[in-house]
């Protein structure tokens, strides 16, 4: 096998190439605290063995002296690892937004908000404050009053995707919590696990309705994770399941041995009436 030289000039130039790069990548790792009541630059370079001059220069302050409570403060990245505990992500408010809101969408605790924050719980917050939150919060996402509207058809069960809350899926169902609690013989649960069907509504007889070539089990109708599914034969009497998805008037089946298919738009006058009637309309069973 024949050996493939590299010029030493190279070689050089790739290892200095490196470097930098593992160097630019720690010039942009920071992190961010809030200024405590009677902060200044000096005290908080003194706090977190911090250069004041570096200090001074990255978050752009001429008076190291001033009190700065409030302030969000860059602490500079070679001295993350030593002060962890500190570390936050960062929020910034919008209209609307409430200290509970923010805690709520970003599924962390309100206490820990403001003791982080040097707030109250009454503090007003203002447009474009920056809030920080606890390192691992993560967005949750919220259902908008128009998912709501929709899920809220009078479907009789609720098939969980993932972990949920139960007065998430009160809410989205407008049905009290209490209801559910009975009808699923629950203990005081605050979250439901994935891949749980919760029933909604007592049981009612079935109510098959023919639609083209289709019989849909109308009295069976399964909220899953912003779609509708539900029990439906063909004239041949082979059983499967019908997915229908209200937003973008797409269907979906089983029929395709017994696994879903592709989202497709209806394509005739009883495929139109079906997402019709289901999304428009509302039932009294």
């Amino acid at each position: 096998m024949r050996k493939i030289k590299i010029p030493i000039s190279l070689f050089y130039i790739y290892n200095i190439i490196i470097i930098i790069f593992v160097f630019a990548l720690k010039a942009n790792a920071e992190t961010k605290i809030i200024a405590k009541s009677g902060d200044t630059l000096f005290k908080i370079s003194k706090e977190y063995g911090v250069s004041l001059k570096e200090l001074m220069h990255k978050n752009n302050f001429n008076d190291a002296t001033k009190v700065i409570e409030g302030e969000v403060i860059t602490i500079p990245h070679k001295y993350i690892n030593k002060y962890k505990k500190y570390e936050h992500l960062t929020y910034r408010v919008s209209e609307g937004d409430t200290l509970y809101k923010i805690a709520r969408d970003y599924n962390v605790n309100l206490k820990d908000i403001i003791s982080i924050n040097n707030l109250s719980k009454d503090s007003y917050l203002k447009l474009n404050q920056i809030i920080l939150l606890p390192k691992g919060a993560t967005y949750k996402k919220v259902i908008n009053e128009e998912d709501i509207k929709l899920a809220s058809k009078k479907v009789f069960y609720h098939q969980t995707s993932k972990t949920e809350d139960l007065s998430t899926i009160a809410h989205i169902h407008k049905i009290p919590i209490e209801e559910i609690k009975t009808l699923n013989k629950l203990n005081d649960p605050i979250k439901i696990k994935p891949n749980v069907k919760l029933k909604l509504r007592e049981n009612k007889p079935s109510k098959w309705l023919k639609y083209g070539s289709l019989i849909i089990n109308w009295s069976d109708w399964t909220y899953f994770d912003g779609n509708y599914i539900v029990q439906a034969k063909t004239k041949k009497n082979t059983a499967f399941y019908l997915a229908l998805n209200c937003k973008m008037r797409t269907f979906n089946n089983t029929l395709n041995n017994s696994n879903w298919r592709s989202w497709y738009f209806p394509e005739t006058d009883f495929e139109f009436k079906l997402v019709n009637d289901f999304c428009d309309q509302d039932f009294n069973f």
